[in-house]
């Protein structure tokens, strides 16, 4: 799964890594301990590619009410193109999600710990997770603004974070950013073909403290390697 990741890019830094047409965000200060419900930096295109925020969590379109209703952080690969609520958003509104690492938690054996690491490129290039994105409006609320929100997609593990958990986050290679972006509803499960069979992508996984298991924790001291006894 992917429950928290971390983001140092500047706007103008992801704009020019993600051949952005337009920026619709203001800048954001950088953020080492991204949790779900906060806004995030998203990418999509129809027109143009543009760079905005939506918020994480997905909330579909037919939701009734925003309290209480679902509200999943992550979309499995292997269901997003049938599920009620994902498909309809697959076929039509996918987006990619950037982000400069992300971090998964190991089982310790017998201990009930878990070893947080954090996982990045090993050249520190930003990643793109594969994501959908969904606007809802509020049925008793018709005359304000929607929420646009998104899911982040998620795969079986595969090579290096084979060892940590059993599953990971969809990253997509540059060469596919355009097609998953831009794939027509008939091309779609093709597509999907295409990116269960990318090979592992190039992930360094370095130990860390347990200090980011606290979203109130947020900063470069939270990179710090430690040491794994």
């Amino acid at each position: 799964m992917c429950g928290r990741f971390l983001l140092v890019s500047s706007v103008e830094q992801l704009a020019e890594r993600f051949a952005v047409d337009e920026v619709r965000t203001d800048g954001r200060p950088p953020r080492y301990n991204v949790a779900p419900s906060t806004e995030v930096y998203a990418i999509i295109e129809d027109d143009a590619r543009r760079l905005g925020t939506l918020r994480w969590g997905f909330v579909p379109p037919w939701a009734k009410q925003l309290k209480g209703s679902p509200q999943p952080i992550n979309a499995r690969v292997e269901t997003v193109a049938t599920s009620r609520m994902f498909a309809p958003s697959f076929k039509r509104k996918r987006c990619l999600v950037p982000a400069d690492g992300f971090y998964e938690w190991q089982a310790r054996g017998d201990d009930q710990r878990k070893r947080p690491y954090h996982i990045t490129d090993p050249d520190g290039a930003p990643l793109a997770f594969a994501g959908i994105w969904a606007s809802w409006r509020d049925p008793g609320e018709p005359d304000h603004s929607p929420l646009f929100s998104a899911a982040i997609v998620t795969t079986d593990a595969r090579g290096e974070m084979a060892n940590l958990h059993h599953r990971m986050p969809l990253i997509l290679p540059s060469t596919l950013w355009a097609d998953w972006l831009t794939a027509s509803e008939d091309d779609a499960p093709h597509l999907l073909d295409t990116v269960q069979a990318l090979p592992p992508p190039r992930l360094t996984a370095t130990p860390i403290s347990d200090r980011v298991n606290s979203v109130r924790n947020d900063g470069p001291e939270l990179l710090e390697p430690a040491t794994v006894d």
